[in-house]
């Protein structure tokens, strides 16, 4: 008897499984995919999509389609993906916020390749301890010995790379000087030959990224990674070393990302291992020093067309350095006086996005907008379709700062730091950057352009690049 109501409550418990299974299925296959094409076999979309991402138009790709399709939401097919693209402040929120639990960062095979804990650690797990080490890095005791120390090196970087010299190219020095500052606040490193050499390397590693993974001799792909094995036997050093310290003396006043990332638990009290420190370690270099130097760079190019607001900001800068007197370093006060400053940033980063948008994957099921999303796809969401739509920025193609002052905009229409739990772990550090180097810029220096109709590109499809570097002339205060 027992046998047989056990062999009962097994077949049932099958049949139930197998017609919740046929229903739910039905129910998936009534529920559409979102509008669109996959374009020609293989070749899919690539080449529009391509062409206008590293022409900085993503955005009218996408405008055109959401207007086709009367929906933010559409298929293509994109580096032999199924993608469904995503834009407005509706798709910025629900991928920053509530996606967490159905999509995850998608990383290519070049990058998966080039760092190699992304094979056992998951993203979201990636992410949270990202956020826990820059949230110590940033916390009040810390944050103004960090603001003294990037005050100091951009007086002594501007003192020794621009003092004196008439003509310069802005992004190459700039980048010089973002690496080198997060070589030091990540890793803790001083030595001007020892940041060259990593410098070098790095900028090898980086064009990778999104390089075709074919690892032959001659690709910038093989270049990536023989680079990258490189850098990681210096960092294995460097590691070792740091790790003798800290057994000598456990208190180490030494307060960089690196000591945090060694010491850093999760919650069953288990430490990164060696790949997992290094490759978060690069991550966020990559993730501050290239970005940051964009975004100054950008913000240099458009100070000087736009002399209306040039003028405003000198003011606050001019202001904030008397108000400061005698004291000499910055502070954490004097960063939050400069709004106008930041307003005008972030119209910058509005108008021409450093990053156009980004790759997520789809690992459940979902519904969005009445559009069936499936497991397995591939999403790119669009910031500039949204930054640049005059439903939520009137006159979207006007240069104007005050957008952000005040109040600001409507969230999650402007996110070139993401946004929710998903906001960039290193925004703060970003900003505090970008404000403190321009200051004392403004306070010395002032450029016209070597070439006024300098375009901006995307090489490697990655960031907003100007074509020359942003070749300028100098003259001093």
């Amino acid at each position: 008897m027992e046998l047989f109501l056990l062999s009962f409550a097994t077949i049932l418990t099958i049949i139930i499984y197998l017609l919740f299974k046929y229903f739910f299925a039905k129910r998936k296959e009534q529920i559409p995919l979102a509008p669109g094409t996959f374009g020609w076999p293989i070749i899919g979309e690539n080449i529009q999509f391509f062409i206008s991402l590293y022409y900085g138009m993503v955005h009218e790709f996408v405008q055109e389609r959401t207007k086709k399709y009367n929906s933010h939401v559409f298929k293509t097919s994109l580096l032999g993906q199924k993608v469904v693209i995503f834009s407005g402040p509706a798709a910025n929120k629900f991928i920053f916020t509530q996606g967490n639990k159905l999509i995850i960062g998608w990383r290519p095979k070049s990058v998966q390749k080039l760092f190699p804990s992304t094979s056992f650690v998951p993203i979201e797990h990636d992410t949270k301890r990202a956020h826990n080490v820059i949230s110590y890095f940033l916390n009040s005791q810390n944050v103004e010995r960090l603001i003294s120390t990037m005050d100091n090196m951009s007086h002594l970087h501007l003192k020794n790379h621009w003092k004196g010299i008439h003509e310069v190219i802005v992004y190459d020095l700039v980048k010089l000087f973002t690496f080198s500052l997060s070589i030091r606040a990540f890793m803790g490193i001083e030595e001007s030959d020892k940041i060259l050499n990593l410098y070098e390397k790095f900028k090898i590693f980086t064009q990778g990224l999104l390089a075709v993974d074919i690892n032959l001799p001659g690709t910038t792909f093989y270049k990536a990674m023989k680079a990258g094995n490189e850098l990681r036997k210096e960092m294995k050093v460097i590691i070792k070393q740091r790790r003798v310290e800290l057994l000598e003396n456990p208190n180490l006043s030494k307060v960089d990302v690196l000591t945090q990332m060694i010491n850093e638990q999760d919650e069953d009290g288990k430490y990164m291992t060696e790949v997992e420190i290094e490759d978060k370690v690069f991550g966020f270099i990559i993730g501050s020093y290239d970005t940051t130097a964009t975004t100054i760079t950008l913000t240099m190019k458009y100070l000087q067309q736009m002399p209306e607001y040039f003028n405003e900001i000198i003011q606050e800068q001019n202001e904030i350095s008397r108000q400061m007197m005698p004291r000499k370093e910055l502070c954490w006060n004097d960063i939050q006086k400069m709004r106008k400053t930041w307003s005008f940033v972030n119209e910058v980063l509005r108008n021409t996005p450093v990053v156009q948008g980004i790759f997520r994957e789809v690992i459940e099921d979902f519904t969005y907008e009445d559009f069936h999303i499936p497991k397995g796809w591939k999403i790119y969401l669009s910031f500039g379709a949204t930054q640049k739509n005059g439903e939520y920025f009137p006159n979207p193609t006007k240069f104007d700062p005050s957008r952000f002052e005040g109040n600001g905009q409507v969230p999650y229409t402007s996110v070139p730091f993401g946004g929710g739990h998903r906001m960039c772990p290193g925004k703060e550090f970003a900003r505090i950057l970008i404000l403190v180097f321009l200051h004392h810029l403004l306070k010395n220096f002032r450029w016209e352009p070597k070439v006024p109709s300098e375009k901006i590109l995307y090489p490697f499809f990655l960031l907003a690049i100007p074509t020359d570097g942003y070749p300028i002339t100098l003259s001093a205060v």
